[in-house]
């Protein structure tokens, strides 16, 4: 079986600690080239690939599958030139900086991913496992927070991140982005009922946002991610005979079941099959796509891009902007 050639455009640090070390030890593939806006010399030499400075996007190589870990406002262009071509599209997150762009990169191509990866954690498959068990009894709330102080930005000034335009925002776009496609992936009708935002030069750096599901047993989210205070990252799930606590951005969170109004309570190790570190989120995201893409299986590209993650997102900023 020849090797699925994957060409990675952006050589910055999600690319040569994450995907380019996973791609290079994964059976039956191998990274064909590192392109990037600066030459990525050094991180291709390492890998014994070609190293490409990206002059003109026309005239990037063909690959099986093509890697965008590229600022999302700078991938239009990226997007139109593989789609055009039929080259299988993977993307760092967030996929669009709004929903009418979300919308526009699928009319290009059926073809597409984003690397939403907390779909993938262990914590987060037993607690969806809990919810569609009805052990518990229904679900009636939840409550998350995550975040903590950092500083306006945490970032250096050369960085995309301190730029809107490049980054598509702030706090919601770089970091809950990954909360809300999980929440997204558990409950098939979510929305957004109320939203604040505080903002610091035209960034985001905490939302409270209350959503409604509207599931068998209607229910509210309480969700707020914040970069001024500190937080606990944490997120509770609350039933009709229990509570399920776990940390929701590690992978390999035990899941603390207790009873209501009591201190009781056991904990739920993480087992076998589901990730329990980043990198085999990233593995079993990889694998999902390949497999799709080398088996000719349709892709349901909402579901692969989680547009609605943008839609949520999008209403949240529409709510929370100031007038």
């Amino acid at each position: 079986m020849s090797k699925m050639e994957i060409g990675v455009i952006g050589a910055g640090a999600i690319s040569s600690q994450a995907h380019i070390p996973l791609l290079s030890c994964m059976e039956n593939v191998s990274v064909k080239y590192i392109a990037d806006i600066k030459d990525p010399y050094r991180l291709a030499k390492a890998y014994k690939t070609e190293s490409i400075k990206i002059n003109d996007v026309s005239s990037l190589p063909d690959c099986d599958t093509v890697l965008l870990a590229i600022p999302v406002g700078a991938r239009e262009e990226y997007i139109h030139e593989f789609s055009k071509r039929k080259i299988p599209i993977f993307t760092e997150k967030p996929f669009a900086p709004d929903l009418k762009t979300h919308k526009r990169f699928l009319s290009l191509t059926d073809k597409i991913t984003c690397n939403y990866l907390r779909v993938y954690f262990n914590s987060a498959r037993q607690l969806k496992e809990i919810i569609s068990s009805n052990v518990l009894g229904n679900l009636r709330r939840v409550s998350i927070t995550e975040g903590g102080i950092i500083g306006k930005t945490n970032k250096e000034k050369n960085t995309y991140q301190v730029n809107t335009k490049l980054s598509g925002g702030g706090v919601l776009m770089e970091t809950a982005c990954h909360t809300i496609s999980y929440l997204a992936s558990i409950f098939s009708k979510i929305s957004v009922r109320d939203a604040s935002v505080i903002w610091e030069d035209d960034f985001d750096v905490e939302a409270k946002t209350i959503f409604d599901v509207s599931e068998k047993n209607p229910f509210s989210v309480d969700y707020l991610i914040t970069m001024l205070k500190p937080v606990e990252n944490i997120a509770t799930f609350f039933f009709d005979h229990a509570k399920v606590s776990f940390t929701h951005n590690d992978p390999a969170s035990p899941l603390s079941i207790s009873a209501l109004n009591s201190d009781r309570q056991f904990i739920l190790k993480p087992e076998n099959g589901w990730a329990k570190t980043g990198y085999q989120a990233h593995y079993l995201k990889w694998k999902s796509f390949l497999e799709k893409i080398s088996t000719g299986v349709t892709i349901d590209t909402e579901l692969e891009t989680s547009i609605k993650t943008t839609k949520i997102i999008t209403d949240i900023y529409k709510k929370g902007r100031k007038v």
